[in-house]
């Protein structure tokens, strides 16, 4: 049996310390949970040790710890950690407590870490948004703008609960996505395959043949046959165009003209720009939808829910558009004219702010915008599986009907 020193959050959010004897580290957190404290710092007490293991840490693999350890939140875990956290505090939980659940036994590694480090600053006073916001690569800006408007009219679980309706849905957007590019990207690997073996093998048994008989290789073989040749050369070249190419793009980023103009670019595209429109214009809805349920001034609500667009081209149509609202327009007014919302959505809007259901209709905006970005989506991903079957079939086809007529003529060049 060893000795663990440990410091906890009391029921009442006091932090105490003290010593405990347990068979080992995940022993000596059950006991601690079950005296009613919320531990979050487990050491080993051992005398000499400089470097004692922390909770997370020990009774794991050396390889785990080094290598298996990330930190690092994707979609999928933000999703499952607020959907836990909205159920925990809608159902009459208070923030404290729900966090302590979420820190608690069965949770992933990183899930705790994070209920934890959010819980021991809302202990120290800090609203979940102000915790949140320290944590700008875990949580998104639209994430972080909802929950302040939910906690200054008192909606945090509500809209908790639609973050975590939205989170899902985005979810499942890349879930299908990804599910639908499996086989292209099979397809493709298959057909570098293929060449590889046509470039590395078949050549270079012809290359010989047509050599001794003072011939060049026919069709695209000759290009091909002097890739290993100049392998060095060409890997310099590619490594030179992407370094080139990465320079150009940090060049863009950095300069708010030039990613403008990429933005408007993107943005006229036929279907591309269509998608992106498609999106902004959904998450504006439902930004905006959402801080106005929870009570937030209309003004302070659209500027809000236009600082989340991304696309700097359309933020500053989106600007331009709410600069009308104080100047008398209604909302389906400044925005009439634009290319930034559907015809419908206006409509729908227009009907919201003369019924005084405007934050309803906005979240039905977003929810109808989302579905059908999904679906065009699906449909483009679709579409990919035959387009690159058929590309890359015809291509590899030709390639092989080049080798098969090289092997053919060789009757010829033994006749001659």
């Amino acid at each position: 049996m060893a000795t663990y020193r440990y410091r906890a959050y009391t029921a009442q959010g006091v932090v105490t310390a003290g010593t405990i004897a347990a068979e080992g580290i995940n022993a000596a957190i059950d006991a601690l949970y079950a005296s009613g404290l919320t531990p979050f710092e487990t050491l080993l007490s051992e005398a000499g040790d400089g470097a004692r293991p922390s909770v997370s840490q020990q009774g794991r693999p050396v390889w785990r710890r080094k290598f298996g350890r990330s930190n690092k939140f994707g979609l999928s875990e933000l999703t499952a950690f607020t959907v836990e956290m909205a159920a925990l505090v809608n159902s009459g939980l208070p923030l404290d407590v729900s966090f302590r659940v979420l820190a608690g036994p069965g949770t992933s590694p990183k899930r705790a870490l994070l209920a934890r480090d959010l819980l021991r600053e809302i202990l120290g006073g800090a609203q979940l948004s102000e915790a949140m916001r320290h944590r700008p690569t875990i949580f998104p800006q639209d994430y972080l703008a909802i929950v302040a408007a939910g906690e200054a009219s008192g909606q945090t679980g509500e809209v908790l609960g639609q973050i975590g309706d939205m989170l899902t849905k985005r979810l499942e957007i890349r879930n299908k996505i990804r599910s639908s590019l499996i086989y292209p990207v099979i397809l493709l690997f298959m057909s570098l395959a293929s060449v590889a073996v046509i470039v590395f093998v078949l050549i270079p048994n012809l290359s010989p043949i047509f050599a001794d008989a003072g011939l060049p290789l026919p069709g695209i073989l000759g290009v091909l046959a002097s890739i290993p040749d100049y392998w060095l050369p060409l890997t310099v070249y590619l490594l030179g165009g992407a370094a080139v190419c990465t320079m150009l793009w940090y060049r863009i980023t950095k300069s708010p003209s030039l990613a403008l103009k990429l933005d408007r670019i993107k943005s006229s595209v036929p279907v591309l720009g269509r998608l992106l429109r498609m999106r902004e214009a959904g998450l504006f809805a439902r930004s905006l939808g959402t801080l106005l349920d929870a009570r937030v001034p209309l003004m302070s609500a659209l500027q809000t829910a236009r600082s989340l667009i991304v696309n700097r081209y359309m933020n500053a149509g989106y600007a331009d558009a709410i600069s009308r609202v104080p100047e008398g327009a209604s909302l389906n007014q400044a925005f009439a004219g634009t290319d930034l919302l559907p015809p419908a959505a206006l409509q729908l809007i227009a009907v919201g702010e003369q019924s005084g259901q405007l934050a309803r209709m906005l979240i039905r905006i977003a929810a109808t915008l989302d579905g059908e970005l999904q679906r065009h989506l699906e449909q483009m991903v679709n579409l990919l599986t035959p387009v690159l079957t058929l590309v890359i079939g015809g291509a590899v086809g030709a390639l092989i009907m080049q080798v098969m007529s090289a092997v053919l003529s060789i009757n010829n060049l033994a006749i001659q």
